[in-house]
C-alpha cells in the first residue's frame, strides 16, 4: 500500500524523470518547495518506494528512476489530458482548412503530430494500408542511443505492418495507452492508440503514437484528443 506522502514523492520522481531522462536523487526532492520533510525522511521513503517496486537504481547511478508499475500507477492516479498551446492549435487547424484530400490531411496531421509530441506516429486507414511519421523523433530519444535499444526499435519497424494488421480491430474511440508488457509493438515503448471517423473518408482511421516509456503523457494525450477533434468535424 502506498501512502499519501509517497504518492507525491512517486508523482514528482515521475515528471522529472519525465522531462530530464536522468536518475532522480533525493537531493532533487529535498530542495522542492512541496515538501516540508528532511532529506533522511526522503531518503527512507525512496526506499520504501524502490522496495515495494515502484523505483529502482541504475546501476551506475545514486539516483532512482520509475518502473513500468510507477507509470501504471500515474495513468490510473494522476493522467490528465493536457490542452496544447494556441502555436500548436493553430498549426493542426491550418492543415485542416487547407481542404486536401483526406490521404493527404491525414499525412500532413501525422506529421505535425510527430513534431508537436516529438514522438513517432502511425496511421492505419485499413489493415493492409499503413504511414508512419517520425522516426527521428523516435531516435532522438536518450533510450534509443544504445545500439541494443536501437536493434529492438528497428526490428519493431520493420514489423509495423503485421503489429498494425493485429491491433486494427481492437482499437477503440477512446484513446488507449499500452506501455512496456501490455504494448504489442514494444516492451521499450508506450503507445496512445485512437479510432477517428474523418468525413469523406469511408473506412475509420487509427491513430498511433509511439515513444518511450517516459513520454510526456499528459501533454501526447492531449495533443492526441485535439487531432481527434479537427479530424472529425
Amino acid at each position: 500500500m502506498i501512502t499519501e506522502r509517497q504518492e507525491n514523492l512517486l508523482k514528482i520522481i515521475l515528471k522529472h524523470y519525465i522531462k530530464t531522462a536522468q536518475p532522480v536523487g533525493s537531493e532533487v526532492l529535498a530542495n522542492n518547495t512541496d515538501f516540508k520533510i528532511s532529506p533522511a525522511t526522503i531518503r527512507n521513503e525512496m526506499a520504501n518506494l524502490t522496495k515495494n517496486g515502484y523505483l529502482e537504481q541504475p546501476h551506475t547511478s545514486a539516483g532512482r528512476i520509475p518502473t513500468e508499475k510507477a507509470y501504471h500507477h500515474y495513468l490510473n492516479k494522476f493522467l490528465k489530458a493536457a490542452e496544447p498551446v494556441v502555436n500548436e492549435k493553430n498549426n493542426f487547424k491550418k492543415i485542416k482548412s487547407d481542404h486536401q484530400a483526406p490521404d493527404l490531411l491525414i499525412k500532413k496531421m501525422a506529421q505535425q503530430l510527430a513534431k508537436s509530441s516529438g514522438e513517432l506516429v502511425v496511421v492505419a486507414t485499413d489493415k493492409d494500408n499503413f504511414y508512419y511519421t517520425g522516426l527521428s523523433f523516435l531516435f532522438s530519444q536518450p533510450e534509443f542511443s544504445q545500439t541494443e535499444n536501437i536493434f529492438n526499435i528497428s526490428e519493431m519497424i520493420d514489423h509495423l505492418d503485421s503489429i498494425m494488421s493485429e491491433v486494427f480491430d481492437t482499437v477503440s474511440d477512446d484513446p488507449q495507452i499500452l506501455l512496456g508488457q501490455k504494448n504489442p509493438f514494444s516492451r521499450h515503448c508506450s503507445t496512445i492508440l485512437t479510432r477517428l471517423e474523418i468525413p469523406e473518408q469511408k473506412e475509420d482511421v487509427i491513430f498511433g503514437l509511439l515513444g518511450p516509456v517516459r513520454m510526456d503523457y499528459d501533454q501526447n494525450l492531449g495533443l492526441i484528443n485535439y487531432v481527434k477533434k479537427i479530424l472529425n468535424n
